[in-house]
């Protein structure tokens, strides 16, 4: 409450207006009210000024049970518009307002003062004063009933009688359950001490029982003790006895020992002769020993000048045999020269018998006529033709062909060769611009005839047979091969050495197998012609040295190869390893449009595998590869892989010319526009 509200509180309790008996304050009350009011007005404002401040309602602090700061509040909640200052309308009309409040609010109270007494009386009446546990809740809806409907208000309280007298009921079952459930438990009790007596009789039965059973099993225990420990005094017995023994033979030990000594120094001076012996012996053996390993190195030099030698030889024979392809490519471009001026001296017209197709591009001859089987291994002491005699032979491995032959425009013979195999670049243009036409002022008829009676000297050596025919792909035979092939393409296989780089070019030309071949010193060399989709094409297949000082070798000819094998041996995953290296140096010497074939050896020895199909077929895959497995011993695959690059090698030819030609039409095109 505030003060104003206690102030109002004052008044009531001094009886300042009394109420009528239907609660509402008469006339003279309200009258009383204001008189008291304009008498606290006057005591507040002596002066007369017809208004009071705050320091004027201190003046009541005497008057009425509040103090200072109380009179603060009421001076500032009558002051409604906040001048300072209270007249007596504004005091008389607050103090009304509160005044009539307070007796509303008292008078409600009263009200609910006698709505609770008469509820009381009911719920006496009823007896059920203690019974509910939220009376409150019952009140509420007796004065509900009471205000909005009094006519239902008799059955509410029948209604509570009938559930007071069954609620007094249930509390009488109630308390005669508890009882019975007293008398339960007092029950419950005596059976459980009962059975807690007969428990501890049993379990001080069942303790005599162990105490006796203890006692018996001691008894025993002890008897069987007994019997042990005369055991046991007759194996100290035996032992006492055993030791003595011993003993004994200690001391024959002793006397043995001391014998021993004696033999022992005898054996220490052995010992030393000996040792003075193994020293002699160890001396001899070191000197030994040194003069061997002097043998081995003088043997290890002897081996690497041994090597050197064969790679010096080898070195220049390569030399000399490029020199001599250089002067035979010359003297063949000299021969085309005078066939032309020979046939404009005659007037008539090129013959198809003498025109020489010529592709210009690295290692790749298009030709009418070939037929060349070659073989420069290390194990064949080649003997090497003087210069002059070398100068117009046009041909390999015995078989040759006279210039005049050329000339005239004649077929040449079985085992002659119309074209030259090189192996590095084609220096002609210069040699021609320097003076083709000097080497023809002095090129005389004598020294023709001289060279060709020299020419016909040198035996012609018949060519091995060739296999047979496999599916539409053919391999020529002899009598085929009278009439020359189309193309001529150079394969070279590279490899480590010993995984069949040999004998798989003995297979696929020879069709033959030897266990016994040595490794390749340098280079060898051999042609084959296949007949691929009616043409007639001759692979020269070149098989490389696979040992690492031959690399440097064998790097020079990928320059002009047109198609390239790897070999690997599947039994052997450290040559298959190698198999990266090789293709980066084949990238690396002839170039990344060259084809290339991985072939995998030796699949006859399937149970000695080391490398998988798929991993090969893998890295094939990767690389983009002809891709194939083999065996030289069984022939198996040899033949297919091959001609699969030939047909490689002619297709991609074909492509090659058919784009020659197109560029020329064009020119010729520009030029006729011109």
């Amino acid at each position: 409450k505030g003060p104003f509200h206690c102030l109002c509180d004052s008044l009531l309790e001094k009886q300042i207006f009394r109420e009528d008996r239907q609660g509402m304050p008469s006339d003279s009350d309200c009258s009383a009210v204001l008189e008291k009011t304009r008498e606290f007005f006057q005591i507040c404002d002596i002066e007369g000024k017809g208004f009071i401040t705050r320091r004027d309602m201190q003046r009541l602090n005497g008057e009425l049970p509040l103090s200072a700061e109380e009179l603060e509040n009421v001076f500032a909640t009558l002051d409604a518009d906040g001048n300072g200052y209270l007249t007596l309308e504004e005091f008389s009309s607050g103090f009304s307002v509160f005044a009539f409040e307070s007796i509303q609010h008292s008078r409600h109270s009263r009200g609910d003062d006698d709505e609770e007494q008469h509820f009381c009386m009911l719920m006496e009446n009823l007896g059920a004063s203690n019974i509910f546990e939220e009376p409150g809740e019952v009140r509420s809806l007796w004065v509900q009933l009471r205000k909005d409907e009094p006519h239902l208000l008799s059955n509410f309280e029948e209604f509570l009688a009938r559930v007071t007298y069954q609620i007094k009921e249930t509390n009488q079952e109630k308390k005669e359950m508890e009882t019975a459930l007293k008398r339960s438990d007092a029950t419950h009790d005596d059976e459980i001490q009962r059975l807690y007596e007969e428990m501890e009789q049993q379990i001080k039965n069942e303790k005599d029982r162990i105490l006796l059973e203890d006692s018996e099993r001691f008894l025993s225990r002890s008897q069987d003790m007994a019997h042990q420990l005369s055991a046991k005094e007759k194996e100290l017995e035996i032992l006492s006895n055993k030791q003595k023994r011993l003993e004994r033979q200690c001391r024959e030990l002793h006397s043995e020992q001391r014998e021993t000594a004696v033999e022992n120094v005898k054996l220490k001076q052995c010992n030393e002769d000996l040792n003075r012996e193994l020293d002699n012996t160890t001396q001899e053996l070191s000197l030994a020993q040194e003069q061997l390993m002097l043998l081995q190195e003088q043997s290890s030099c002897l081996h690497e000048e041994r090597e050197m030698e064969i790679y010096r030889v080898t070195e220049s024979l390569q030399r000399e045999r490029a020199s001599l392809l250089k002067q035979l490519d010359l003297l063949r471009e000299m021969n085309k020269h005078l066939r032309d001026e020979r046939d404009m001296c005659y007037q008539k017209p090129n013959t198809s018998a003498a025109k020489l197709s010529w592709k210009q591009r690295p290692g790749s001859i298009t030709m009418k006529h070939i037929h060349v089987d070659v073989v420069f291994s290390s194990d064949e002491d080649e003997e090497v033709l003087p210069q002059s005699k070398w100068k117009n032979v046009i041909g390999v491995n015995g078989h040759s062909m006279d210039l005049e032959d050329m000339v005239d425009g004649r077929p040449p013979s079985k085992h002659q060769l119309q074209r030259i195999i090189s192996i590095e670049e084609d220096h002609l243009p210069q040699l021609l611009q320097r003076g083709y036409q000097a080497h023809l002022r002095d090129w005389s008829e004598d020294e023709e005839l001289e060279e060709g009676m020299d020419l016909q000297m040198i035996a012609p050596t018949p060519t091995s047979p060739r296999g047979q025919p496999v599916g539409k792909e053919t391999v020529q035979s002899e009598e085929g091969a009278s009439s020359g092939p189309d193309r001529l393409f150079k394969i070279v296989l590279v490899g480590n050495s010993s995984v069949g780089k040999t004998s798989l070019l003995r297979r696929f030309c020879d069709n033959c197998f030897h266990s016994g071949t040595c490794a390749t010193v340098g280079i060898d060399y051999s042609v084959k012609t296949l007949t691929v989709d009616n043409s007639q094409v001759a692979l020269q297949m070149w098989d490389t040295a696979g040992q690492e000082r031959y690399r440097s070798i064998t790097k020079q000819f990928f320059r002009k190869a047109d198609g390239v094998v790897v070999v690997y041996d599947v039994t052997n995953e450290q040559t298959f390893t190698a198999v990266r290296h090789w293709l980066a140096s084949v990238q690396e010497g002839a170039g990344e449009d060259i084809p290339i074939m991985l072939l995998g050896n030796k699949t006859d020895l399937d149970g000695q595998r080391e490398v998988p199909l798929g991993v090969a077929e893998k890295l094939a895959k990767d690389f983009q590869l002809i891709f194939y497995e083999c065996s030289a011993f069984s022939s198996h695959n040899v033949t297919e892989s091959m001609i699969h690059m030939a047909r490689v090698l002619k297709d991609q030819e074909d492509r090659e010319k058919e784009k020659t030609v197109s560029l020329l039409d064009s020119h010729a095109k520009k030029k006729s526009c011109c």
